[in-house]
């Protein structure tokens, strides 16, 4: 008689509840430990484009010198063969007192978009007064991803125009705020890098200071919320006049007490820029307690800690939104003969 085998299973143990809600627990614990480190990492990757963006601006700078002996100029309002019109608001009425991120672009291979605007362009010599370069808005929509900030925003066109902007400004050296002091040298960014147009020419070896030790193009503050209003952003970036959108301010000078008092304007983080809330402007205040608004002064970024700068001789450096307000001043200056230090 054949007896029959009895096979027994296993029995198949599963999870517990208690077992899956610890792995779980777990696991959110290691996201959480790793999504800083994640976006850290980002952030590091987006400053370095950042940085490398300014470091083609600054070469940009040297090459257009190479060809033409000096600078470029910032930029001009008015019409350049009217001699009296360099205080006329908003823009240059012809291509030639457009801005430096405009010059520039035959050396940071956008050749084609300097290309769209020509001289010919201009309104006609027998009324210089009326009119602007017809080209104007047609290169104002082309796209520069070199002067866009990763960190920052997308580039995009902003408003009815559908004009782009520029994340980078020159630097102008010293700004007169307040009641006119009249010094001669702090108009037109005469003791800065990039010089209004026709109001002075200079090159890196006649920056006294050295140029390794002299601000040439940092970043500009903005305030996340106010991209297109903000004073420093609402005008093309190629033709924006004298203005807030392409050149920038480390140093002030302002009457104090009766007497004329030079200080450093440092950069500020793009969340404390100012912005448009309830119909009115929030204010910022620099170092002399001055309270600027829609229009102000200030370099800034939106990475944490300081703002990536050019500086005159090519190289960039960071420089913290903590900097002493006197080295500031000292970096911003062309002139000031002053040391520098570490910073």
């Amino acid at each position: 008689m054949l007896l029959s085998k009895t096979s027994t299973k296993p029995c198949a143990r599963g999870f517990t509840l208690v077992e899956l809600l610890v792995v779980i627990a777990i696991i959110g614990v290691l996201i959480a430990l790793l999504l800083p480190a994640v976006q850290a990492a980002r952030e590091s990757a987006r400053r370095s484009q950042c940085s490398n963006n300014l470091k083609q601006i600054a070469l940009a700078m040297h090459n257009f010198q190479d060809t033409y002996q000096k600078l470029p100029n910032g930029a001009r309002d008015g019409d350049h063969r009217i001699p009296d019109s360099l205080d006329a608001c908003c823009n240059s009425r012809t291509r030639y007192g457009w801005s430096w991120l405009y010059h520039v672009l035959p050396f940071l291979e956008q050749k084609p978009v300097s290309d769209l605007a020509t001289d010919g362009d201009d309104p006609p010599l027998t009324n210089p007064s009326s009119g602007q370069n017809s080209k104007e808005n047609v290169v104002a929509q082309a796209m520069i991803p070199t002067y866009y900030c990763p960190s920052r925003r997308i580039p995009e066109p902003i408003g009815s125009g559908r004009f782009y902007r520029s994340d980078y400004a020159g630097n102008a050296g010293e700004r007169e705020v307040g009641p006119t002091i009249r010094n001669s040298r702090s108009n037109g960014g005469m003791r800065g890098v990039i010089i209004q147009t026709d109001r002075g020419k200079t090159r890196t070896e006649l920056i006294g200071d050295g140029s390794s030790n002299t601000i040439m193009v940092s970043e500009k503050a903005l305030n996340p919320k106010s991209a297109g209003n903000d004073g420093g952003d609402n005008e093309r970036w190629n033709n924006a006049g004298w203005d807030e959108d392409v050149i920038r301010f480390g140093a002030g000078l302002r009457t104090i007490n009766g007497a004329p008092t030079p200080y450093g304007i440092p950069p500020i983080p793009d969340s404390s820029a100012t912005q448009y809330i309830n119909g009115a402007w929030t204010t910022v205040k620099d170092p002399s307690g001055y309270s600027w608004g829609q229009w102000h002064p200030f370099f800034g970024s939106s990475h944490p800690g300081g703002v990536n700068a050019a500086m005159a001789d090519g190289s960039v450096r960071l420089i913290s939104f903590t900097i002493q307000q006197e080295i500031m001043r000292r970096l911003s200056l062309s002139d000031d003969g002053e040391s520098i230090g570490n910073f």
